[in-house]
């Protein structure tokens, strides 16, 4: 009796892998619909005072899939949601389905970004004391940097747009003065001097006479003057307006960006264990020995499938959004990434890798080789916390470090 239940113990044990390994493939992921409201449970609730409480604020998963991975049942949730929503609120208690219990293994985060361009023009203004254009530009640097509104880019003088006007205007007093010369006089008198001269079309007023004794002779025995020379002064104090300066004024002109997170994908993975079928003691402790043997191998399938999940996200500029191709492991001994897996999906030769933080951090300072078709691009991996982005162009680069 003893051998008998020892040989059907075997025999189970043995059998359980086998049938867990042929279990036929996971159904493909397929979006959730959602379903009907259910009017007259919701009325009924009322009347009984049951209503239940609001979970509108919790959104639906947008897909669901069921898998099975060496013999280990999983259920993987993928929710899409605002980024004020809290993963934790999205994970399901244990529940039971087909025959396995579920509880939460793992949640995954992905910020999707929205990228919002728009053209922006500011004026400047400047002041000097110099109205010529070479003066004036030099008043404004070429470029300057915007960053209003969560929007961020540089904007680029442009010297067409430059006006420069006069700031105000000041009185100015000058004067405006000549002399003149009249020799050959024979008296030291002011009526042989004219009393006014013109000069820049300016009429000016005499203001002074100097006389200068040019002859003398004997008159008796005493020397006098016999000729006279005089300089006659004229001047006349004059007034003007005058700028005090130049106010000009430039636009800058140019593109700027709003990078918002849009959404954030949320992937909920949940691992299944067989419920109590029930059996007779001996089933039970076959199937129990079959169960040690699945936990094994399915722990075993849960590593590599985890570690298979470290790598890259891979996302294609098709009309001016990047879009998500899909995620290729990335082995740190020897990081390449094949883009032509993806040959069917992918529109542009613009490209937007993810690395995530295990895999950034084990590739920090160290080069990730990317091919594309037959192009071959290398990227420096150099930042180590967190997540690591990098944009690749295949438009003519063949080798880039």
């Amino acid at each position: 009796m003893k051998k008998s239940i020892l040989a059907i113990s075997l025999f189970f044990a043995m059998s359980l892998p086998t049938a867990a390994m042929a279990a036929p493939p996971p159904p493909p992921l397929v979006p959730v619909q959602e379903s009907a409201p259910e009017n007259e449970r919701e009325s009924l609730l009322r009347e009984l005072g049951l209503e239940q409480e609001d979970e509108t604020a919790l959104p639906a998963p947008v897909a669901v899939e069921q898998r099975n991975i060496d013999g280990t049942e999983y259920i993987i949730k993928v929710f899409e949601t605002a980024e004020d929503v809290a993963p934790e609120k999205l994970a399901d208690e244990d529940f039971e389905q087909d025959g396995f219990l579920f509880r939460h293994l793992t949640t995954d985060r992905q910020v999707r970004e929205a990228a919002d361009i728009k053209e922006v023009t500011e004026e400047a203004k400047a002041e000097g004391q110099s109205e010529k254009l070479e003066d004036v530009i030099r008043q404004f640097p070429a470029t300057k940097a915007y960053d209003k509104d969560g929007y961020k880019g540089t904007l680029t003088l442009d010297t067409g747009s430059i006006v420069t006007e006069v700031a105000g205007y000041a009185t100015k007093n000058y004067t405006v003065s000549t002399t003149k010369e009249y020799p050959g006089l024979m008296y030291a008198d002011p009526s042989y001097v004219a009393q006014s001269a013109t000069k820049d079309g300016c009429t000016l007023p005499l203001t002074d006479v100097s006389w200068t004794v040019m002859g003398t002779g004997l008159s008796g025995d005493t020397l006098v003057p016999t000729e006279y020379k005089a300089v006659a002064t004229y001047a006349k104090t004059m007034s003007k307006q005058v700028p005090t300066g130049y106010v000009s004024t430039a636009r800058y002109t140019g593109s700027v960006t709003k990078t918002t997170a849009d959404t954030v994908l949320y992937t909920l993975t949940y691992a299944g264990k067989p419920l109590d079928s029930g059996l007779p003691l001996p089933l039970k402790i076959a199937t129990g020995l079959g169960i040690l043997l699945l936990l094994g191998g399915g722990g075993f399938a849960l590593v590599l499938f985890l570690r298979n999940r470290n790598g890259a996200d891979i996302y294609n500029l098709i009309d001016r959004e990047y879009v998500h191709l899909g995620r290729q492991a990335v082995n740190p001994k020897e990081p390449v990434i094949d883009l032509n897996e993806f040959e069917d999906m992918m529109q542009g030769c613009e490209f937007r890798l993810i690395l995530d933080r295990k895999t950034a951090k084990a590739l920090f300072g160290r080069n990730i080789s990317v091919t594309c078709k037959d192009v071959t691009v290398k990227h420096r991996v150099n930042e180590r916390n967190g997540e690591y982005q990098f944009d690749l162009d295949f438009g003519g680069v063949l080798n880039v470090e």
